[in-house]
């Protein structure tokens, strides 16, 4: 795994940097970026170039972990019946890369997943998308019913502390990310928003 850090470069010399770590190399990274403005761009980069990218929090320090993804076929159509779907079990990872979350998007997303026959099992609250859990939030209402008919609401720990919702959660519970992650990646099913 090749390693990078962008401390200290601005958004484009950190992009640079990445583009010239990529070129002719397939190896999966770990870069440590200074904050979520580079972090936005250079996974924004990565995507566009193949990558699967995904953003950690470490006490504050951000890294991007990217792999190159394997080209794959795209089916001509996508079918889900209510039975393979109910089969397992579903996780919904909710992340806002920017300081503030999108209220419309996210009030008709919850909504429908309350009036939704097969509920996901877990949901994890990741970036400013904490902040929906925060008592004081429109959805935290919303969370609540969620909560109240068996979904589990994990709220990033690192991020909450980040922007100040750790004493103002009204729904769901805080965790460390090993805590989501093991959450998360016991389910069959998952989805990123």
């Amino acid at each position: 795994m090749l390693s990078l850090t962008t401390a200290g470069k601005s958004a484009n010399d950190a992009l640079n940097l990445v583009k010239n770590a990529i070129t002719g190399s397939g190896e999966p990274l770990k870069i440590m970026v200074d904050g979520p403005v580079q972090a936005d761009t250079v996974k924004r980069f990565l995507d566009s170039q193949g990558y699967s990218v995904m953003i950690e929090d470490d006490e504050g320090t951000l890294y991007l972990t990217a792999a190159k993804e394997e080209a794959k076929s795209i089916p001509a159509k996508i079918s889900v019946k209510k039975e393979e779907v109910s089969a397992g079990t579903i996780g919904v990872i909710i992340s806002c890369r920017n300081k503030e979350y999108n209220s419309s998007f996210m009030k008709k997303f919850l909504l429908s997943l309350l009036k939704a026959d097969i509920k996901p099992d877990v949901i994890a609250l990741l970036d400013a998308a904490v902040k929906i859990a925060a008592y004081n939030s429109p959805l935290c209402v919303t969370l609540k019913k969620l909560e109240a008919e068996g979904v589990q609401i994990l709220i990033s720990e690192s991020c909450a502390d980040r922007l100040g919702v750790t004493e103002a959660a009204g729904a769901g519970v805080i965790a460390d990310m090993s805590e989501i992650l093991d959450e998360i990646f016991s389910c069959s099913k998952i989805v990123s928003i």
